[in-house]
């Protein structure tokens, strides 16, 4: 009867951890196969901005013009119909976390501007936008594309957003959330199919009831310490 229990319970155990590890969404990767494509190993969610050619009104008479499958990102004088290149795709990259950024350096990587793609599910190819141009420092700027590309993408866990602090956070969370099935479940098993009540119906509740009294035993000392201590 103990052995089927046992085996009830580990069966029930393994159970209860895979389901928590395919509740897990498969973290997002893609990489660069062009200035303007991000593809995945299965060719689905690829990030294609093939076609985007768009232009910011940045300020008095200043322009920016976007198209990230040419050479070159630039800012456009109104008046003098002049243009200042702020970065060419000597050197690109695509950064994923929380969000997708495609990173474009020149040779040196001295001056470098950031695309960060914001989800917008209404702007489909053809009708993506540029908000937001902020000038952060000297050789960094940045501008957001709205696009339905990056729309339901998984990447609060993405590649590189693995971060030591957040591998704690996902590890104590599975260990929670396991330790709560386990004892949770594994009391409603031993309800329902071993008629078990009380303190009887946490699993193997003899083996944790003797884990305690070992702990208490090596914290607070043997029953012969503590008489010994009250009899001083």
């Amino acid at each position: 009867m103990n052995s089927e229990r046992l085996v009830t319970h580990v069966l029930f155990f393994v159970i209860c951890a895979t389901a928590v590890l395919c509740l897990k969404k498969d973290q997002y990767f893609c990489e660069l196969s062009s200035s303007c494509m991000c593809m995945t190993a299965n060719d689905n969610n690829n990030i294609d901005l093939t076609g985007v050619n768009l232009t910011l009104t940045i300020a008095d008479n200043q322009t920016l013009n976007y198209q990230p499958c040419v050479s070159e990102i630039a800012i456009v004088n109104g008046t003098s119909n002049s243009s200042i290149q702020i970065a060419n795709y000597t050197h690109t990259y695509v950064k994923i976390s929380d969000m997708v950024t495609f990173i474009y350096t020149n040779d040196y990587d001295l001056h470098e501007f950031d695309v960060i793609l914001v989800c917008d599910s209404l702007a489909v190819s053809g009708n993506e936008s540029l908000a937001n141009f902020k000038n952060v420092t000297a050789n960094l700027c940045t501008v957001e594309l709205s696009t339905n590309k990056v729309c339901g993408l998984n990447l609060n866990n993405a590649y590189d957003n693995n971060s030591e602090s957040e591998s704690w956070t996902y590890f104590f969370s599975f260990v929670l959330v396991v330790a709560f099935v386990y004892f949770v479940g594994g009391s409603v098993v031993n309800a329902c199919l071993f008629n078990e009540i009380g303190i009887n119906m946490i699993p193997h509740h003899e083996f944790w009831s003797s884990l305690y009294d070992k702990i208490k035993d090596k914290l607070c000392g043997t029953s012969t310490m503590a008489t010994a201590y009250e009899s001083i």
